[in-house]
């Protein structure tokens, strides 16, 4: 397996087969990100999705990466870098797929690395992610060492079009230095 870092020049060449893993995904329940429609239609938007990216991606706001098995995408994650003033110790984690045919096979566990080491490289020290609420993807992060804040409720429209709870984990990196920290009492 290959985990390899995708590019906003090199998005067009994988934006298909991210498609695909996006609506196997989707079929699968393993993400919210589209509501059930017609095939074709659930292929555009997810392409759609995908080359969406390529401006933040291209500004180094959003990094992606897919795991390559046998010349084939069988998974992704995405990493979101905060710009805000305030928000340069964090980033968040989005997007972690697995194709259903692949999954028990390390591809997740060596993608959330992948992405967790690249983070330290940016001096990100928190990470974040919500999920839905009593999804399979809570023990996926627990067993990371990610911790669970706490639920919003209707916080994603999940592919059956209902409104389902989110759940918020965090996970913190090594500890960022402070830099001209001045206390006064």
């Amino acid at each position: 397996m290959n985990i390899v870092q995708i590019t906003a020049e090199t998005l067009p060449r994988y934006r298909e087969a991210l498609a695909a893993l996006m609506i196997d995904a989707v079929k699968n329940n393993m993400t919210s990100a589209f509501q059930h429609s017609q095939k074709m239609q659930q292929y555009q938007d997810a392409e759609r999705y995908f080359h969406s990216l390529r401006n933040q991606m291209a500004h180094h706001e959003l990094l992606l990466w897919i795991a390559i098995i046998d010349s084939v995408v069988v998974g992704s994650i995405q990493l979101n870098i905060c710009q805000r003033p305030n928000g340069q110790n964090r980033a968040e984690v989005l997007q972690l797929l697995v194709h259903s045919s692949a999954q028990r096979e390390g591809i997740g566990r060596r993608l959330i690395q992948t992405l967790e080491h690249k983070a330290e490289s940016y001096q990100r020290g928190l990470l974040y992610l919500d999920v839905i609420a009593g999804s399979v993807a809570e023990n996926f992060y627990r067993s990371h060492g990610y911790h669970y804040l706490g639920e919003l409720p209707d916080y994603a429209l999940c592919a059956d079009g209902h409104p389902h709870p989110g759940a918020i984990y965090y996970k913190r990196l090594r500890a960022r230095p402070a830099e001209n920290v001045v206390t006064s009492y």
